[in-house]
């Protein structure tokens, strides 16, 4: 003789009953699957923004700033001010944050960015956001591209 057997009430609880708990089931996988893959995205085009941005700094930085970024380049003997070791820009903020703004501010030549940042530009070397803006002619977007991702390489070099 076979005895019954009993499930526990909490298993039973847990089985979909009706299409509308399939359904539910079904949305809440999707939208999971949704924003992982949305964050996959997300670090895959930061990843690629880093890797450009790196290429950018080897090409127009390196020379003055160092391969490692810490302002011992081979040109930096050369130059009136040593360049700054970029390696602890996020260190020196009081807020402990990166300052991007000042970082593009410097790249771009705004006046209005630190004054301990006032050797680039004609002083000593050129403001690249303009020549980055020129080698794009109409199509700023690249320009600004080319910028950010340069920004978010020193970001991403921090000590």
């Amino acid at each position: 003789m076979k005895s019954a057997t009993v499930m526990p009430s909490h298993i039973s609880e847990c089985t979909p009953r009706t299409g509308e708990s399939v359904r539910w089931a079904a949305a809440v996988g999707l939208a999971i699957g949704l924003s992982v893959g949305f964050a996959t995205t997300s670090f895959a085009e930061e990843s690629s923004a880093i890797k450009q941005g790196e290429q950018e700094y080897m090409t127009h930085c390196a020379s003055c700033h160092g391969a490692t970024a810490e302002g011992n380049g081979p040109v930096a003997g050369s130059l009136k001010n040593k360049p700054p070791n970029l390696t602890f820009l996020q260190q020196q903020e009081t807020d402990g944050a990166f300052p991007s703004k000042r970082v593009m501010d410097v790249i771009q030549g705004n006046k209005d960015y630190d004054k301990n940042f006032r050797t680039h530009g004609p002083a000593d070397m050129p403001v690249w956001g303009n020549v980055f803006y020129e080698e794009a002619g109409e199509r700023s977007s690249i320009a600004k591209a080319r910028i950010r991702n340069l920004v978010e390489y020193i970001k991403s070099i921090q000590k």
